[in-house]
């Protein structure tokens, strides 16, 4: 037996004055499909199924009379309309991109019924006075089967809700299909239309009715797979414990390729086995990428990420926003928590993370932002300027407000690294500002014109990546080499000993992490003079990696508040891999519990 999936969503009425587009339709249209695809596992019919988007109404009923003429009689045949729908002489007609207000362009329910005659059909209609095709499911007369089930959204007088995010009876229809594919368990029309009269919210009861004759309609079976898939979490999670933070890296990045409901359930563990406090930046992003890979509707992912976002554990914050990146535009819930860890105090690994992602969503919060701990340092508030750049606000704008962000802080040295920041990068400064004199170095001016690596469209080469480029999305780039080629190795020399003055944290650790530093003794000595002592965690490890394990001696400083630069574990644990000093930076710094149990679990 096989599922044929037909969708289909009108947001576009060209041709009526009377209806208004619906924007949502087309997007309820992909995800419910893309819910189904999932849930049905092996028995979903891929090549036949599709997702239309505004199709005509001879289009449709074209495609449905095909698709009903190639499906065997075990076969069942799924529809999906999401748009407008007008009752005419008590027959629903629905409102295709054709539709015109004298009633062209519609296309009545008993056709669409006529079309799927001769084989077992689900109609599932959202849209208004969709009750009133509920009777398809009744014999005409004693000698005429019927073959088609009908799920409507509402009552044959009521009218349906789209609202800009989605349907609401759409969202909750994905929902329930959603935890049904992660439990297992078989669902049925008649299951479905209980869940969703049942669920929070349900104001005007969906309708449903099955094919006269039958019992019941069964959309989802039971997946026998089930046991196996919680025993993979299960075998998954204890494997973690014993695999180093490299393999679990890959372990995390890997587990995207199991089938679904393999997913579903790692993703449930993921909060309850509390395995998103990890100390390494690399796991943590490995374990929000899986999170985010999930599908778009998925309310099992959504409350997961959610619980890690509202966490007293920063990495499970990280984790928790990672996952949620692409939803924080959409989902009032992430957002507000989200926006809640950008005031927090928590360290500025989650806080950079929460401004990141807030703005990659359009979520410009000017006041929020003043009041966090980013704007207390130069690296933050060059942070922050980078993430507000897509603002409406303008650059003028930007650096004025940049720079009275830095001279809030009291600290001419940020003040200063900011001007020099904003000047580099090509802001008019102000009359009365000036930049540091360094700023005219030819190198400097190269550095600033290289740009960065960019962010990844794929998580799947991530891991990689990191190892050739840097870890963070915009990591510096400094082709070193190609600069040189040109220049006296003297200047050259003089100019990489000034570059700890360089206000770029990117920019300073790219410079450590260039091959061509490392392959002439007297350029490792000029660069390790300033990075060994780097008050950022991000530059610092860079530079314990360029001196091995042969050049560390004791660390002495405590650097800075962990709310302030992020980075400060990956340090700990970079220096613990290269026979560092932990104990004398840990000895600076007091650490909790849940942190102490993440860095002992990698040897720090």
């Amino acid at each position: 037996m096989k599922t044929v999936v037909v969708s289909m969503g009108v947001s576009g009425y060209p041709g009526s004055r009377q209806l208004e587009d619906i924007p949502c339709a087309h997007q309820d249209a992909h995800n419910l499909h893309k819910s189904l695809r999932l849930g049905l596992g092996d028995t979903y019919d891929m090549w036949r199924s599709i997702t239309m988007q505004d199709p005509s109404a001879n289009e449709a009923l074209a495609l449905l009379t095909l698709t009903s003429r190639i499906l065997r009689s075990e076969d069942l045949l799924v529809i999906y309309f999401s748009g407008h729908a007008r009752l005419r002489r008590s027959t629903l007609m629905l409102a295709c991109s054709d539709a015109l207000d004298d009633g062209r362009g519609h296309l009545a329910v008993s056709d669409l019924a006529n079309a799927c005659a001769e084989v077992n059909a689900a109609l599932i209609l959202d849209c208004c006075h969709s009750g009133a095709a509920a009777s398809l499911a009744n014999r005409p007369n004693l000698l005429t089967p019927t073959t088609l089930s009908v799920l409507a959204s509402s009552a044959a007088f009521s009218t349906a809700e789209h609202l800009p995010e989605g349907s609401p009876f759409t969202s909750a229809l994905i929902g329930v299909i959603e935890d049904a594919s992660v439990t297992g368990s078989e669902l049925s029309l008649v299951a479905l239309a209980k869940e969703l009269n049942s669920g929070k919210g349900a104001q005007d009861r969906c309708v449903v009715n099955v094919a006269e004759g039958n019992d019941d309609v069964v959309l989802i079976r039971e997946q026998r797979d089930l046991i196996a898939a919680k025993e993979t979490a299960d075998r998954f999670v204890g494997k973690l414990e014993s695999a180093d933070r490299v393999a679990r890296e890959l372990m995390w990045y890997s587990a995207a390729e199991l089938p679904q409901a393999y997913q579903s359930v790692l993703v449930g563990e993921i909060a309850s086995s509390r395995i998103a406090g990890e100390a390494s930046w690399l796991v943590r992003r490995a374990i929000g990428s899986f999170l985010d890979s999930q599908p778009g509707h998925s309310r099992i992912r959504n409350d997961v990420a959610l619980r890690l976002i509202s966490s007293e554990d920063w990495m499970e914050v990280c984790v928790g926003l990672i996952g949620a990146r692409h939803l924080l535009g959409t989902d009032g819930g992430l957002r507000t928590a989200a926006l809640s860890v950008l005031e927090s105090y928590m360290p500025a690994n989650a806080t950079w993370l929460a401004s990141m992602y807030l703005t990659d969503c359009g979520e410009y919060d000017f006041e929020c932002v003043e009041r966090s701990q980013l704007v207390k340092t130069s690296w933050g508030l060059m942070e922050v300027l980078e993430h507000f750049r897509a603002s409406e606000k303008g650059d003028q704008w930007l650096s004025a407000w940049v720079l009275d962000l830095a001279r809030v802080t009291g600290e001419e040295g940020v003040y200063l690294d900011v001007a020099t920041h904003l000047s580099m990068n090509g802001f008019v400064l102000p009359s009365r500002v000036v930049a540091r004199p360094i700023s005219e170095d030819p190198l400097f001016k190269y550095l600033y014109s290289l740009e960065p690596r960019g962010r990844l469209s794929s998580a799947s080469g991530k891991w990689l990546m990191s190892g050739l480029f840097g870890n963070w999305r915009r990591d510096g780039r400094s082709n070193l080499r190609a600069y040189a080629e040109s220049r006296r190795p003297s200047a050259v020399l003089r100019s990489l000993e000034q570059l700890g003055a360089l206000p770029s944290v990117t920019l300073r650790t790219a410079v450590l992490l260039d091959p061509w530093v490392s392959e002439h003794l007297d350029r490792t000595d000029v660069v390790l003079g300033w990075g060994l002592t780097d008050d950022h965690p991000w530059v610092r490890r860079a530079a314990v990696e360029l001196a091995g394990d042969g050049r560390l001696g004791p660390v002495t400083d405590a650097l800075i508040d962990l709310a302030r630069r992020p980075g400060l574990f990956d340090l700990l644990l970079t220096l613990g891999d290269l026979g560092g000093d932990t104990l004398s930076l840990l000895e600076l710094i007091e650490v909790t519990p849940v942190e102490q149990a993440a860095l002992a679990r990698d040897g720090s």
